[in-house]
């Protein structure tokens, strides 16, 4: 279908489109349809669903799925086998193609408590084999290496912090590697070119990064040439500008139509992230337009005692910067902001301490922030929230902020 006939199907068949776009659809462009928010899907209820699906609520033929929650809300979704498999299957080609991965290959990956009933530490699924993220702390790191290994897996399945804890761990322990392996997929959190080769490095295996979202599938898949290409057989997507700003930079929030779920349709749906267009073509051969991550989501945001905001995209840059500076390794970095001029900085690294500091202050002295206070704490690693299974690598705590 495309797009405008997908709109057309949702405000048929679902009161939330239809109260949303009934006076719409006729007389606007596409690009002056609401954006939807997150919130609004998470508060719709049933309304979002389809009445063509409402009998097979429960069916086994309906596939339930739950967002992290990284964002404060956790969304319930529903789709169906038929549609999962059909929003997999141009990515399954991609992975033949770019990574001679074939369906039937084994893989590892992590899960969360709640993505199963009970309360399981391991998980075997057809050709799978799935580990709690319960279990990573750093004194389990070399039992669940060793169940890895056991399991001979073709390629991994994994978040970027999980694969840099493992990667780490091969190289500080002088761990084997696994014969088997032939791909590492990279997954459900922003991660940099020099983390991707410290994991590329430590396996000695291949790495690409899938973008996407539980709510979505698959947007974007990384070629060996390193573009992430859109995934034009199972979404639309838009760069939508919001301020001068944006307009400026030629970026935007990233804003996608599901092609592949009639069930609970999501049109223009705003992720949450932050994007724009890579221009150019690709020796790839992929025509497909080429989407760059920003970094930051649109949360992400820096509170100043003003009013103002901006973008956590600082510290990005910051520790970009530093990275090309130092001889040794940041291998992880978060950022909690306790109160409009105080940051805590968590570090994983290799190298000196006062070398990452005097660099860090001497990055951020030309900043909004200069003025504040940064106190630095260094973990050995930095591992995912177990609740929701992901690293974020900025917070806002300020209390009143929170509340």
């Amino acid at each position: 279908m495309t797009r405008n006939e997908i709109a057309q199907y949702a405000c048929r068949n679902t009161k939330f489109y239809h109260e949303k776009y009934r006076e719409l659809l006729k007389d606007c462009a596409w690009e002056d349809l609401p954006i939807i928010q997150k919130h609004e899907v998470v508060h719709a209820g049933v309304s979002i669903i389809s009445a063509e699906y409402f009998s097979m609520i429960g069916d086994s033929r309906m596939i339930r799925i739950y967002t992290s929650g990284s964002t404060g809300e956790s969304m319930e979704l529903f789709t169906t086998n038929a549609e999962q498999a059909k929003a997999l299957l141009s990515l399954w080609l991609y992975r033949r193609k770019y990574y001679n991965i074939n369906m039937d290959a084994k893989f590892c990956y992590f899960f969360t408590v709640r993505d199963y009933l009970g309360e399981t530490q391991f998980e075997y699924r057809g050709n799978g084999f799935g580990i709690s993220k319960e279990l990573i702390q750093e004194q389990n790191i070399p039992m669940i290496y060793e169940k890895i290994c056991s399991f001979h897996p073709d390629w991994l399945l994994l978040q970027p912090s999980i694969a840099m804890m493992l990667a780490r761990y091969i190289f500080e322990s002088d761990a084997p590697l696994i014969p088997s392996l032939r791909y590492i997929e990279l997954s459900g959190e922003m991660v940099s070119e020099h983390q991707m080769q410290f994991i590329r490095n430590a396996f000695e295996a291949p790495v690409a990064n899938q973008y996407g979202c539980n709510e979505m599938g698959t947007i974007a898949y990384q070629c060996p040439m390193g573009h992430l290409h859109i995934m034009e057989h199972n979404a639309f997507v838009e760069i939508v500008p919001q301020s001068e700003e944006d307009e400026r930079l030629g970026q935007g929030h990233i804003v996608v139509t599901a092609k592949n779920n009639k069930v609970m349709p999501l049109i223009r749906y705003d992720t949450g992230d932050i994007g724009r267009w890579k221009k150019g073509a690709c020796t790839c051969q992929n025509s497909a337009p080429i989407l760059e991550l920003v970094g930051a989501r649109k949360d992400d945001l820096i509170r100043l005692q003003n009013g103002d905001v901006v973008s956590a995209n600082l510290f990005r840059r910051v520790f970009q910067s530093i990275e090309c500076c130092i001889d040794g390794r940041i291998y992880q970095y978060q950022i909690v902001q306790r109160d409009y001029d105080d940051f805590e900085i968590y570090i994983a690294t290799d190298e000196e301490k006062t070398i990452i500091e005097k660099l860090f202050y001497q990055f951020v002295s030309n900043s909004v922030i200069k003025d504040s206070k940064f106190t630095f704490q260094y973990d050995t690693y930095i591992l995912p929230q177990k609740k929701v299974g992901k690293m974020k690598f900025f917070s806002c705590n300020i209390p009143e902020m929170m509340e």
